[in-house]
């Protein structure tokens, strides 16, 4: 038979409590009006909320920078890339609440990999734009679920669909509950944005990489080397 002492089971009895009442804090999932405060707080205090310059580079799978390039994103939504390739390539995305258009070499592409993410989700700076925002790009602000990405605890503004966190399909914003910053976007097209942690710069803290996946495509990450107010 088995003998524990009075302190081994004084010490697993207080673990075991302190875990219990970590999940129920863990679960909580707040009501949409909150959640849209706490992103809108969360862009304000991170300074990114107004018109903002990237320089980036394009870098696949391999590690290997494809292209490099700027990025103008305004809070309204609308947003455009350049990028130069290293054959001397240009391609230009351009997004909009309502659409998406990228050029190569002066043609359009006619089913393009969407580069840049609903940048305006990390612009809005009131509660209401955060919601106006989702909705505009096919999202239901008032839902609010709970998922997880990576190992980031998170609430997941627009809901998703049950099953695998990976496999959702909803429009939705992945913040993470204790810092509140960004940490997924899932847009309407079936491309799902993984944001890096925010990093300082320019004093501006702005993903410091955006991980960008969609079926049919290969995986490519834009590198934020530098972050400033547009001019």
């Amino acid at each position: 038979m088995r003998v524990f002492r009075h302190g081994s089971i004084g010490a697993a009895l207080a673990i075991a409590i302190s875990l219990a009442a970590a999940r129920p804090a863990a679960a909580w999932i707040p009501a949409p009006e909150s959640a849209w405060g706490f992103v809108a707080s969360s862009n304000s205090n991170a300074g990114r909320t107004g018109a903002l310059k990237l320089d980036v580079a394009l870098v696949g799978a391999d590690g290997a920078v494809a292209a490099t390039g700027t990025a103008r994103l305004e809070p309204g939504g609308v947003a455009k890339l350049g990028l130069t390739y290293g054959d001397g390539t240009v391609e230009v995305h351009e997004r909009t609440p309502t659409d998406y258009v990228v050029t190569r070499g002066g043609s359009r592409v006619s089913q393009p990999l969407r580069l840049i993410p609903p940048v305006a989700l990390l612009q809005a700076a009131s509660g209401l734009a955060v919601a106006d925002t989702l909705r505009a790009i096919g999202g239901d602000p008032a839902l609010v679920d709970l998922g997880m990405e990576g190992a980031h605890d998170c609430w997941v503004l627009g809901g998703r669909d049950t099953g695998p966190f990976d496999s959702n399909t909803r429009v939705s914003l992945w913040v993470d509950q204790e810092s509140q910053q960004p940490v997924r976007i899932d847009d309407g097209a079936g491309t799902q944005y993984r944001l890096g942690s925010p990093a300082a710069k320019e004093g501006i803290r702005f993903p410091a990489w955006i991980d960008v996946r969609a079926a049919g495509f290969p995986s490519w990450r834009l590198d934020v080397h530098s972050v400033s107010k547009a001019p």
